[in-house]
């Protein structure tokens, strides 16, 4: 048995089996199988997701799909929708709308899934994570003007480090 997860990056593609993984494992009677599947970006992951999530969901051993999509960047809201809630409301429904199977759920990083890293400042280097802004543990409350990921790029060209793709 196993969850696809449909992502829009190299960084999900990376880091989300494994941290899916150790939270789940532990509140199963058996393990399950985790399988990314990445697009190339968020306008690729809206434009196949219905077909790749069907497709996937012809599978037996598949238990259900999820998209992860990040709530910063794609310009698909109609106008007036602006903040985190109108965004996700909107979004989640149109999208899993498109799919029509009770067993696709979309889901979303706000503001991306690069915040999500910021719940365990250790798994940055030591010059990142003391370079880090007050507040970053609390990802949920970053505006939309300097997301996760252009922070940490910022931060990581800064302190001439390798991208945060690579150091995951």
């Amino acid at each position: 048995m196993k969850f696809v997860l449909l992502v829009e990056g190299d960084t999900e593609k990376k880091v989300l089996a494994a941290l899916f993984k150790r939270w789940i494992d532990p509140r199963l009677a058996q393990p399950v199988g985790v399988k990314v599947v990445k697009c190339e970006g968020w306008p690729e992951l809206i434009k196949e997701s219905p077909k790749k999530a069907r497709m996937h969901l012809e599978d037996e051993d598949v238990i259900a799909v999820f998209a992860i999509l990040d709530l910063y960047g794609p310009t698909i809201y109609p106008n007036g929708v602006r903040n985190v809630s109108e965004r996700y409301k909107w979004a989640k429904s149109h999208l899993e709308g498109k799919v029509g199977d009770t067993r696709f759920h979309q889901h979303f990083a706000v503001h991306e899934t690069e915040a999500w890293l910021f719940s365990n400042l250790n798994l940055f280097p030591g010059p990142i994570k003391t370079a880090l802004p007050a507040g970053v543990e609390k990802p949920e409350e970053i505006n939309f003007d300097e997301p996760p990921s252009k922070l940490l790029e910022k931060l990581y060209k800064e302190k001439n480090r390798p991208p945060i793709q690579e150091a995951c």
